[in-house]
């Protein structure tokens, strides 16, 4: 009969082992001393700590498994002790090792199970916790729970016992300051949180106005919302150097990526923004004749010439003339009315140059936001005269399927939201015969201006989702993740698996437990999810079918795409 037994490949001493025997025989290390039961009276003043304890809660209550001898090893990179058990199989079973690493837990280095393709970041958390609950081999996944906490948990068990046989306090004395260290920055969110407590609950006008204004400016407009990114960021800084409870390596390298990450993107985040702030400094002039001709050439006199057009009978489509002219004439003085406040504040453009250049110094991000806010801005007379035609659109289409109940002798039940049949009099019949030629006169001409404020209007939403796509890719992008994927895999971890490499002398295997990299599909899960939701958006069946029913056209809501990130 053979059993197993998992032996930590840095172990290499002879002594008495100690460890964990359920689910299954795990040594997490070697005391090299004279008897067991100095063994065991060490291992019992360990258990009694307070940080013991923690331990014990996640992995067992460890003992003394029995006593190992090393007497050559051979050319073999794993060691090959002899074990004569206290606990577990008898000496009639043979035993076969296989070996797994021993994480130190400053190294963030540590086992799972694998993930369940929740994303990465924000939830990292949630992704490790939860890895654990997913089988391992054919054992219940509360085994493997257990059996992956003992192998994460041995090297700690290991520094107690070292720390309590060498009886020093300098280890001690170094956690302590750096807690201490720690503690500067938590006593600064603190203020940060009390400070914007007292905000919130100030009776000063001011403040609340302020506050006020802040809180629904945020609805409409990117920069403010970019602004409480980039204040929830900093906070997420402070918070990532705060002491772990119980010293959870799992939570502590969920804080150190979420920590470091953030530190990468907004450091990221200010070097291009410098850069494209001395960009437009060394480009001004030419970014401030592009931005006339793409707001008074292209935005206003363009749309002016395609009116006029619309408005002589354009390729031999002969509309009505007098509602094209009315059309004509009211969208034309809605352009004209916007183009003289644009106008107005031509002389103000380098100074909004000026903002965007100062906005680049805060990151590429804010800059991001305010050509977002900016193009709302400049692109409000498409959008209001997108609200009148589709408006007029909707109406003409309601009408017309009021009168196709009519003509066929139905009914609409609100109450019961069905058509009924109805028996209607010749007055009714005749009103709707009326209504009828009049729709089918004058539908043409508000189709073919509708048209051409969708097309406008679709083509504003276009650029307006790749600058939001643009900014949540800079907000979020999962860079010191990458890197950490490629320098060392099992700091991210995404399952294990058994490597079998063939001993010197080909006679047998040795069995090792290692650790997948975490996967590019979770790693990228909210950029898939947020391509998801855009594309369902934004998708053309989708546009065209609302373009068809007269439904308004409008962006993704922010939260909705921000919800995955």
């Amino acid at each position: 009969m053979m059993s197993s037994t998992f032996w930590p490949c840095d172990v290499t001493r002879s002594g008495f082992c100690y460890g964990w025997d359920h689910p299954a025989l795990c040594v997490a290390g070697v005391l090299e001393v004279e008897e067991d039961s100095h063994a065991d009276a060490l291992l019992q003043r360990v258990a009694r700590s307070a940080e013991a304890q923690a331990l014990i809660r996640i992995c067992g209550t460890p003992r003394i498994l029995g006593r190992c001898v090393f007497s050559s090893f051979g050319r073999s990179s794993y060691p090959q002790p002899e074990l004569k058990m206290f606990y577990g199989p008898s000496q009639a079973y043979s035993t076969s090792y296989i070996y797994y690493h021993r994480h130190d837990a400053n190294s963030l280095r540590f086992y799972a199970l694998g993930s369940n393709g929740t994303r990465l970041f924000d939830l990292q958390d949630k992704v490790l916790r939860s890895s654990l609950k997913h089988s391992f081999s054919h054992i219940a996944s509360n085994t493997g729970q257990i059996l992956v906490n003992q192998w994460n948990s041995a090297k700690s068990l290991e520094q107690f016992i070292e720390r309590e046989q060498r009886a020093q306090t300098i280890k001690t004395q170094e956690v302590n300051a750096g807690l201490k260290a720690s503690s500067k920055f938590t006593a600064v969110d603190k203020k940060i949180q009390c400070t914007i407590d007292e905000i919130e609950s100030s009776t000063n006008v001011f403040w609340r106005v302020a506050s006020f204004v802040f809180v629904h400016s945020r609805e409409f407009s990117i920069v403010v919302q970019q602004i409480e990114s980039r204040a929830r960021k900093l906070r997420r800084l402070l918070r990532g150097v705060q002491p772990v409870p119980n010293g959870d390596v799992r939570l502590e390298s969920s804080q150190y990526i979420e920590f470091y990450n953030t530190l990468w993107i907004i450091l990221n985040d200010l070097i291009i923004g410098i850069a494209l702030r001395q960009f437009l400094r060394q480009d001004r002039q030419a970014f401030l004749y592009l931005f006339k001709l793409a707001f008074e050439d292209k935005a206003v006199h363009k749309i002016r010439q395609i009116l006029l057009w619309l408005d002589s009978w354009p390729a031999g489509l002969k509309l009505n003339t007098e509602l094209s002219r009315f059309y004509s004439h009211s969208f034309m003085g809605l352009i004209a009315l916007w183009n003289r406040g644009f106008q107005t504040i031509i002389p103000l453009i380098p100074m909004l140059l000026s903002a965007l250049e100062l906005g680049s110094a805060f990151g590429v991000t804010m800059a991001l936001a305010m050509v977002c806010d900016l193009v709302c801005v400049f692109m409000a007379h498409v959008q209001l005269c997108y609200m009148v035609s589709v408006t007029v659109y909707g109406q003409l289409l309601r009408l017309t399927a009021s009168l196709w109940n009519l003509f066929r002798g139905r009914r609409h039940n609100v109450l019961r939201n069905r058509t009924d049949p109805w028996d209607y009099d010749v007055d009714q019949l005749l009103l709707g015969t009326i209504l009828f030629t009049l729709v089918a006169y004058l539908f043409p001409t508000v189709l073919v201006y509708y048209i051409l404020f969708a097309i406008m209007r679709v083509s504003t939403i276009l650029v307006y989702a790749s600058l939001e796509t643009a900014l949540a890719f800079m907000n979020y992008f999962p860079l010191f993740a990458l890197m950490l994927r490629v320098k060392d895999t099992q700091r991210s971890p995404g399952g294990i698996y058994m490597k079998v490499e063939p001993t010197e002398g080909g006679n047998g295997v040795h069995v090792s437990v290692e650790s997948h990299a975490l996967p590019l599909a979770i790693t990228f899960s909210q950029y898939v999810e947020l391509w998801k939701r855009l594309a369902k958006h934004y998708h053309p069946f989708r546009l065209v079918r609302y373009v068809m029913l007269g439904r308004v056209l409008d962006t993704i809501p922010r939260a909705y795409v921000h919800s995955t990130t």
